[in-house]
Parts: C-alpha cells; sequence; structure tokens
C-alpha cells in the first residue's frame, strides 16, 4: 500500500497513470503519517517543504510493530532493500 497526501481523486489518477496496482490512501489529515511517524523533521531532506509526509517507506510486522524506517527518496532504486526488510519481518 502507498499513502499519498492528495485527495482521493488525485490519488486514482495517479495510480490509472502509472499502472500501480496496489492500494493508494489518501491521507490529506496526516493522521497515518503521524501514525508511522513519517511527517517532516527539520533535519530531513524535505524539511522546508511544509506540512507534508516525508517520502519514504516503512515495514510494519504482523503485531504492527514498526520494524523498519527509512526516509528514501528514490525509494524506488533500493526495492532490493524494501524486500530484505519484508522478508525479514515475517
Amino acid at each position: 500500500m502507498a499513502v499519498g497526501y492528495d485527495s482521493p481523486e488525485s490519488l486514482k489518477l495517479s495510480q490509472e497513470g502509472s499502472g500501480a496496482s496496489f492500494p493508494l490512501l489518501s491521507d490529506i489529515d496526516l493522521t497515518v503519517t503521524r501514525m508511522y511517524d513519517m511527517q517532516l523533521r527539520p533535519d530531513w531532506p524535505m524539511a522546508g517543504m511544509g506540512d507534508i509526509p516525508e517520502m519514504g517507506w516503512v515495514v510494519v510486522d504482523a503485531e504492527g510493530r514498526i520494524r523498519v524506517q527509512r526516509v528514501d527518496l528514490y525509494f524506488g532504486d533500493h526495492v532490493d532493500d524494501i524486500l530484505a526488510a519484508l522478508s525479514a519481518a515475517e
């Protein structure tokens, strides 16, 4: 699943345009962003962009615990790291 702060309509257009087959969740009020502690921080790459979620990824285990949290502007380039983290969380 991917989480974005755009409207559901905008996320649907993004999904259609990209061909993504996974669900996209609209998090306009940043509830999920705060749950997984991915809101911007002064020392993070996108800090100057206002009240938006940081780009990155989070792996949550079956008990709901955050196992890995990474700020990663280019997470598409690090698929092997994400897959390794998912395997380790099983």
